[in-house]
């Protein structure tokens, strides 16, 4: 053991556990510390304290960590009674350990530790202890799950300080250490630092400032390296201070420098890197400096946009300097030319013509030649002028590897190559089969019932770990009810293993709500008041989330008090649906056994049914059968159409993020919501609502309010929201279109589009409101949120529900709001014209005289070019007078050469 990590105060049995009994303390003394404790009298909590040798601060833990959780969840959590049991407990541990976890503790997030009487505590404590306790609070890695407590780091600092210790090398440390410094309240009780908000003049005066900030890049110090934000001056911001300090000698610059670049290769979301890349520009590394992290910067051009562009712009440099070999100009190219991004890729090409000009023409064609497959024919055209300067003069094998090259170029550039080269470029046949469509989809069974326990057991564990799998979820829940029913003891036996403790989200707490671990008078609380909630509606917001949080409290409350031998609105199928003859036999065996349907539970199934009317109902006699009977007959919920509101018109409809874009529909008609009324439960203390319950008609109801919550990023979109309304699809994409919209801007969010192929799977006939969903999703700010717009477009063009004219006439709607980019837009429609020509033609043709007539918004160009890759493609033949003349026009811009590669494509009439 090094002596830096040895406890002295340790033995092989912990102190803890060797000190005596709590009754070494008098009971009076310890009553009287847990006193002062709770009514945060500092003095006299320093004063009980100091008068206890060691081992009588030892027998004083057990009273104070009876007092810590007391005050966990009353209203002293975040007074000072937590201040004083912070350091009152963290210096009666004697060991190192104990304490360091003790101060650890997230209750102990209070702003103001530091008073006098208790900083004396620890300051009165030995030094090897100050130092240990510090270096293992160093040591703690951050809480990931909220805003981060300050206090680990302030107390890690103080008794390093007084214990005269180097900062260690920690990675969260660091992160502290940048987040207490920029903060814009000094700390005047510790008086370390200069007052103020100056960050260059305290770093300047801090001793930790050599050690530590060499190491900014090595920690997870993206949002304090922004920062910070109370400097108004970019000056008086980290990086700026950091360039700073490296030039005056304060910081190794060698070192920063280093770390900066392997930061960066390390990689990450593009937010952070655009960050830790503002923080190296600022550092301005000069040619010797870049020179010694070349291997670093060709490894970059991998890299996002931002990044590689940067190491190109480092690496052109360089070159121009001399000081870099001909074998990395050609693996920087390599990499370069093949990106996706025009303006990386005519950036190299600029660069390639310099080391032409310079005598390099056979590494500049070599390297070029890797741009004339490139898949922008305007690329090529690039590339194709760079050989038309140079090409005079080769010949042999370079000669031969130019033409090989050229068969990639697009048909467009045949001319040009044929007099180059030598080369005659193949036409690309016009594809005569049809498009490459999936599959439509099918209806997939829901597995048995969970039958016993271990059952339930099992499918909960899987369950907790990926909750937004919905048969999962549901699964489980009517398994808790079929096992409550038959033994709940035998079912809290098989869920101990496996429920975590304190485990009260979602599907933690019905479980806890099944066994007895969630205490019943806890979900009545949830019943009773709208503020006590158990459940918030799956992650879900606004009325989704309140008919869902409606159906887990009534689920909690006949799981905890009012046992069911199942649900009824176990959905029968994957996409929600539940079978009408099914739920026929469900409610059939309610009435045999006396059971009442829990009226959520019971509208929820009423939901997801659809009959067709030739259910044999006449078994059933109770009030909801006869519900039953008669919402068959009429076909279940009936459909009404979402219609277009005229922009600037404000209405009872949704709001589609800010763009004047609405969709409304009618009120539900009343008999439906007749049907779907069923009395209260007999729940105390909860009044019984007349007619059906406020989340159903919230659920059914225009509204502005439908949210889905926050947008789904690691994983893929939860699929319950879909499972409400499975035969409904213009319902559903009513409720998704301002989530769209908001995927569709400049703003962070990503997800929302990839619950479009689950409204894909969903039934119902598709009108405006999915067609408007579609369109916000084919411009959808994300690559892999376009991807599953295509997939869902796929999914509908295979089972004929698609209207490309009723598309189009939505995505030009939104370009003329603004609403999605043409860029955007065009990417989405390429990646779809790869399995599917024919129909991304289908939407483009009746696209294309509104976008070219209106005035071409920027971007039309590229749109205009994915239009002539699916004319060639799928034969399509016959001019469009827009196109023609559009072609007809003088000039040599990108949109007017493919508009004339589109005419020649189409023909004359």
């Amino acid at each position: 053991m090094s002596v830096e990590s040895a406890e002295p105060f340790e033995s092989a049995v912990p102190a803890e556990l060797a000190a005596p009994a709590e009754s070494a303390v008098p009971a009076d003394f310890a009553e009287e510390l847990a006193a002062a404790v709770r009514e945060a009298r500092f003095a006299d909590v320093a004063d009980l304290v100091t008068a206890l040798p060691d081992a009588r601060r030892r027998a004083a833990l057990p009273r104070l960590r009876r007092l810590r959780r007391e005050l966990r969840d009353s209203s002293h959590s975040r007074g000072g009674a937590t201040t004083a049991l912070l350091v009152a407990g963290a210096v009666c541990h004697t060991a190192p350990s104990g304490a360091a976890d003790w101060i650890g503790g997230r209750e102990f997030d209070v702003r103001y530790w530091a008073q006098p009487p208790l900083v004396a505590l620890l300051d009165d404590r030995p030094a090897p202890w100050q130092r240990e306790v510090a270096l293992r609070l160093a040591r703690r890695p951050a809480d990931r799950t909220g805003w981060g407590s300050t206090v680990p780091y302030e107390i890690a600092e103080h008794l390093l300080r007084r214990s005269d210790t180097p900062p260690p090398a920690e990675p969260d440390f660091v992160a502290g250490w940048m987040r207490d410094r920029g903060r814009p309240e000094p700390r005047p009780w510790l008086r370390l630092l200069p007052p103020g908000p100056d960050l260059y003049a305290r770093l300047s005066a801090d001793a930790f400032a050599p050690v530590l900030a060499p190491l900014v890049f090595d920690a997870d110090t993206a949002a304090h390296l922004s920062g910070p934000w109370s400097a108004g001056d970019p000056a008086q911001r980290w990086p700026a201070v950091l360039a700073r300090l490296a030039a005056e000698g304060t910081v190794d610059r060698t070192a920063l420098l280093g770390r900066g670049f392997a930061r960066l290769v390390r990689g990450g979301a593009p937010g952070e890197l655009r960050t830790y890349l503002e923080a190296l520009r600022a550092l301005a590394p000069g040619p010797d400096e870049l020179a010694d992290n070349r291997r670093a910067l060709l490894a970059l051009l991998d890299g996002p946009s931002t990044v590689a562009g940067y190491a190109q712009e480092a690496l052109a440099a360089l070159d121009g300097a001399g000081r870099l070999a001909a074998e990395e100009v050609a693996e920087a190219s390599g990499v370069l030319l093949a990106r996706p991004e025009k303006k990386l890729v005519r950036a190299q090409l600029g660069w390639l013509e310099r080391v032409a000009a310079d005598g390099r023409a056979e590494l500049a064609l070599r390297a070029a030649a890797d741009c004339l497959g490139h898949p922008d024919r305007q690329l090529q055209g690039q590339a194709l002028k760079l050989l038309k300067r140079h090409v005079a003069s080769v010949e042999g094998e370079l000669l031969t590897e130019l033409r090989a090259a050229a068969l990639l170029l697009d048909p467009a550039h045949a001319r040009t190559a044929a007099e180059l080269l030598g080369v005659d470029v193949p036409p690309l046949a016009a594809a005569q089969d049809a498009d490459r469509l999936p599959e439509p989809p099918r209806r997939v069974p829901v597995p048995a019932p969970l039958a016993t326990p271990a059952e339930v057991a099992e499918e909960l564990a899987a369950a907790l770990a990926a909750p937004e799998e919905s048969v999962s979820f549901e699964r489980v829940l009517d398994g808790l009810a079929r096992q409550v029913w038959a033994d709940r003891d035998a079912l809290a036996a098989a869920l101990a293993p496996v429920l975590p403790a304190d485990e009260w989200r979602t599907l933690g707490g019905l479980a806890g709500a099944a066994t007895g671990a969630v205490p019943r008078s806890r979900v009545l609380r949830a019943l009773q008041s709208r503020a006590d909630r158990l459940f918030r509606g799956w992650g879900f917001r606004g009325p989704v989330g309140e008919f869902l949080a409606a159906c887990l409290h009534e689920t909690a409350w006949r799981l905890a008090a009012d046992p069911v031998p199942f649900l009824l609105s176990t959905p029968t199928w994957r996409n929600g649906a539940l079978d009408a003859r099914e739920l026929v036999a469900r409610l059939a065996r309610y009435e045999q056994l006396g059971v009442r349907p829990g009226p959520v539970d019971f509208a929820l199934a009423l939901l997801r049914t659809a009959g067709d009317g030739t259910e044999d109902t006449r078994a059933l006699t109770s009030p909801a059968g006869r519900q039953l009977a008669a919402w068959l007959r009429g076909g279940g919920l009936p459909r009404r159409d979402c219609v277009p509101v005229p922009a600037g018109t404000w209405t009872t409809g949704v709001r589609c993020a800010e763009f004047r874009r609405y969709a409304e529909q009618p009120e539900p008609a009343g008999p439906a919501l007749e049907l779907l009324t069923l009395p209260a439960l007999d729940v105390p203390g909860v009044e019984p609502a007349a007619g059906p319950p406020a989340a159903v008609r919230a659920l059914l109801g225009p509204s502005r309010d439908f949210q889905l919550g926050p947008a789904v990023t690691d994983s893929l979109p939860d699929s319950r929201w879909t499972a409400l309304l499975p035969h409904h699809r213009e319902e559903l994409a009513l409720r998704i279109t301002g989530q769209l919209a908001e995927s569709a801007a400049d703003t962070p969010e990503r997800g929302h589009p990839q619950l479009l192929p689950l409204l894909a799977e969903a039934e119902g006939p598709c009108g405006f409101a999915v067609h408007q969903a579609l369109a916000y999703g084919l411009g959808a700010g994300h690559a892999e949120d376009r991807s599953a717009t295509v997939d869902a477009l796929l999914s509908l063009a295979a089972q004929r529900q698609l209207d490309p004219a009723a598309l189009a006439a939505e995505v030009h709607e939104l370009l003329v709001l603004g609403a999605v980019k043409p860029n955007r837009l065009a990417a989405t429609l390429a990646e779809l014209a790869d399995p599917a020509p024919r129909l991304t033609w289908s939407v483009l043709a009746p696209l294309l005289p509104a976008l070219l007539d209106g005035g071409p918004p920027r971007g039309a160009a590229d749109l205009v070019a994915v239009a002539v890759d699916c004319a060639r493609r799928s034969g399509a033949r016959g001019p469009i007078d827009a196109v023609t003349r559009t072609a007809a026009r003088k000039g040599g811009t990108k949109l007017l050469a493919e508009a004339r590669n589109l005419a020649a494509l189409l023909g004359p009439a």
